[in-house]
C-alpha cells in the first residue's frame, strides 16, 4: 500500500472525530458561529506559528504557483466556513457526506488540467465512494423513502465545488513548494477570513459568558490540535499521490464521522446533534459498504 494512501486514510479518520467536535462546539458549546470561528482561529494561529518559521515560502517561486497557493487557500477557507455554518443547523452525519462528494469534480478536472490518467477501475472507485458519501446524507421520511437536506443543500454543493477547486490548485502548487508550507498558508488564510467575520466586540463579550469555559477551551485546543495533524497528513498525501485518488480517499471521511457520532452518542448522550433509528442506520451501513469497496478498488488497481 502506498504511503500516500495511508496518510490520506489517517487524515480521514482524524477528521471524522474533529467534525463531530466541530458540530458539538458550534451547536452546543459556544454562543454562535462567529464566537466559534474566533475561538478556533486564535488557537490555530498559535499552532501554525512554528511552521511559518520552519517551512518558509521558498524563494524564486513563480507567479503561477503563487496564484495557485492563494486560490487554493481562499477556496478552502470559504468551503470550511460554509461547512461550519451548515453545522449550526444540520446534523454532522448529513453535512459532511454531501460536501465530500467533491472527488467527482476533482477527478473530472484533474485529467485535462493536471494530466493525470485514471483507468476504468479507478474511475469506478471514485463514483462508488461518492455514491456512498451521498447515501450517508439521505434521511428517511416516515414512509421509508429518502429525502435530502433542505435549505442547506445548495450551500453544501457550493462547498464541495470549492473544496475540489482548492485541491486542484493545491496539487499544482505542491509541484514546487513543500506540503507543510502550503498547510500553514492555507490555515493562515482561514484565520484571516475568520477574523474578518468574527472579530467584533460583541463576539468577544459573548465568549466571556459561556458556561464551563475551561471545558470549552480544552475541547477547542484538542480539536485544533487534531486538525493540525489531519491537515499535515492530507497535504502530504496530495503532494505524493494522484490528487483525484487522494481526494477520493479523503472523501471516506463520512464513514468515520458516522462511526465517531455513534461512539460519542453512546458515551456522552446529546454530545452531537443527529438522528438515529433502524432506517437511518440501514442507509449508513449501505454507504459504508460502498465507501470501503471504493477504497479497496483504489488499493487493488
Amino acid at each position: 500500500m502506498g504511503n500516500w494512501i495511508i496518510a490520506a486514510l489517517g487524515a480521514s479518520i482524524i477528521y471524522g472525530l474533529t467534525n463531530n467536535l466541530d458540530s458539538h462546539l458550534v451547536a452546543r458549546r459556544l454562543p454562535g458561529l462567529r464566537s466559534f470561528l474566533l475561538a478556533i482561529s486564535v488557537v490555530m494561529l498559535v499552532l501554525i506559528l512554528p511552521f511559518m518559521f520552519i517551512f518558509p515560502l521558498p524563494g524564486g517561486v513563480g507567479g503561477g504557483i503563487l496564484a495557485s497557493i492563494l486560490i487554493s487557500a481562499l477556496m478552502r477557507a470559504a468551503a470550511i466556513v460554509l461547512m461550519i455554518f451548515a453545522l449550526k443547523s444540520e446534523e454532522v452525519v448529513g453535512v459532511v457526506p454531501l460536501i465530500y462528494a467533491y472527488p467527482v469534480f476533482v477527478g473530472i478536472a484533474a485529467v485535462p488540467l493536471l494530466g493525470e490518467t485514471l483507468n476504468v477501475g479507478q474511475w469506478l472507485a471514485i463514483f462508488i465512494v461518492v455514491i456512498g458519501a451521498i447515501i450517508v446524507a439521505i434521511r428517511p421520511r416516515g414512509n421509508g423513502k429518502g429525502r435530502w437536506l433542505g435549505k442547506n443543500f445548495p450551500l453544501l454543493i457550493t462547498a464541495a465545488v470549492l473544496f475540489a477547486g482548492a485541491d486542484l490548485s493545491a496539487k499544482y502548487a505542491l509541484e514546487e513548494i513543500p506540503s507543510f508550507t502550503l498547510y500553514w498558508i492555507s490555515m493562515l488564510t482561514l484565520v484571516v477570513v475568520s477574523f474578518c467575520i468574527s472579530l467584533r466586540p460583541e463576539v468577544i463579550k459573548s465568549l466571556k459568558k459561556i458556561e464551563n469555559p475551561r471545558q470549552a477551551a480544552v475541547l477547542v485546543v484538542l480539536n485544533e490540535g487534531l486538525i493540525l495533524g489531519a491537515s499535515m497528513l492530507s497535504f502530504w498525501a496530495m503532494k505524493n499521490g494522484p490528487i483525484s485518488l487522494v481526494s477520493t480517499i479523503l472523501a471516506s471521511r463520512p464513514v468515520f464521522v458516522f462511526g465517531a457520532a455513534i461512539v460519542l452518542s453512546r458515551l456522552f448522550p446529546g454530545f452531537v446533534y443527529w438522528q438515529s433509528n433502524r432506517r437511518i442506520l440501514g442507509y449508513k451501513f449501505i454507504a459504508i459498504l460502498f465507501i470501503v469497496a471504493g477504497i479497496a478498488i483504489i488499493y487493488l488497481v
